[in-house]
């Protein structure tokens, strides 16, 4: 069997700690190029061909598939030019800023007949399939209500994240896993966002936010994301006849044990059901893609589905703003 040939665009620690020996522990892949600014960093690699320019891998008629882990403002620019290029592409979250951008990308995706998928690799662990098979059997009754949250601390003050032009901020870096979770795990469709949070007076991004959803329903969905508080990553979902807590749900590989858990709770709070879970969702993920492009058919999480979790996250922050201008006139 021919092997998908892989480029990396940019030495992001994303990439080397976590995707690219994803891809080798992948019999479907080869890993045969990187391009980036920092040669140095690339060398740690251990990949065949260093390129300095990212057009250069782009060109490399050798590679089949890229991984784009660029910061986040970048990433419409270089997708559409991947697409372009005819490399099926894996781009990290979130895939855009916008909706405007979202669908950029899209037309460049269509228009050149490339496999895309975004990279929410928590997703692909087996703990989550769990959780819409609870949900499917009315375990808990109807969900009523969403909790989640992601933080951690973000230590060093010049990491791109705490950058605005760059597409930094708390809910685009780890928040977007809860809105994820949100919409795609648990299929909430909000029709109303509110946003608040802490804008660093400095950085000129959120880096404690929370996001309130509401849905036609009344049901509502409460997401918080920071970069200032401990490492925790959990969602709740609380239902007319009990709860399910997900446990290290996003990542799963940095819990003491390596699993998610699911625990189920009743209405006495009365712990039920525990499960633990360990896989492999990075290898699952880049497996997933591997499919696709070998079988010419779409992800699972379609790039339609991309655009709405885009939507939610966009929305949020235009109420964040609103509220700011609002919080700055009460000041004076």
């Amino acid at each position: 069997m021919k092997k998908i040939q892989w480029g990396i665009l940019s030495a992001a620690n994303i990439a080397y700690d976590q995707v690219l020996p994803a891809l080798r522990r992948s019999d479907c892949a080869e890993v045969v190029a990187i391009a980036s600014k920092s040669e140095g960093r690339a060398e740690k690699f251990n990949i065949p061909t260093i390129y300095k320019e990212y057009d250069q891998l782009l060109d490399d008629p050798a590679i089949d598939a890229v991984y784009i882990p660029l910061p986040n403002a970048l990433h419409v620019e270089w997708a559409i030019k991947a697409a372009k290029k005819g490399k099926h592409i894996l781009l990290e979250k979130p895939a855009a800023l916008n909706v405007e951008e979202m669908k950029d990308i899209q037309k460049a995706v269509l228009d050149n007949g490339v496999i895309f998928m975004e990279a929410f690799m928590y997703q692909f662990h087996k703990q989550h399939q769990r959780v819409r098979e609870l949900l499917e059997s009315n375990y808990i009754g109807d969900y009523l209500h969403i909790k989640a949250h992601f933080s951690w601390m973000l230590e060093d003050c010049n990491d791109i994240r705490l950058n605005p032009e760059l597409g930094g901020g708390a809910m685009r870096d780890v928040g977007c896993y809860g809105v994820h979770a949100m919409s795609q795990i648990i299929g909430m469709k909000p029709t109303k966002v509110t946003m608040a949070g802490k804008i660093h007076p400095e950085y000129k991004v959120d880096t404690l936010s929370t996001c309130i959803f509401i849905d036609e329903q009344g049901r509502t969905a409460e997401i918080t994301a920071s970069m200032e508080l401990p490492m925790i990553n959990r969602y709740e979902i609380i239902g007319s006849k009990g709860t399910i807590l997900v446990d290290s749900a996003f990542r799963p590989d940095a819990s003491l044990d390596k699993s998610g858990k699911v625990i189920v709770k009743d209405l006495n709070n009365q712990t039920v059901l525990y499960e633990a879970y360990e896989d492999d969702q990075y290898l699952n993920q880049v497996e997933h893609l591997h499919d696709c492009i070998i079988n010419r058919c779409q992800p699972r999480y379609s790039i339609e589905d991309s655009i709405k979790v885009i939507h939610y996250i966009e929305k949020g922050y235009e109420s964040l703003n609103r509220s700011s201008v609002t919080q700055n006139l009460l000041n004076h």
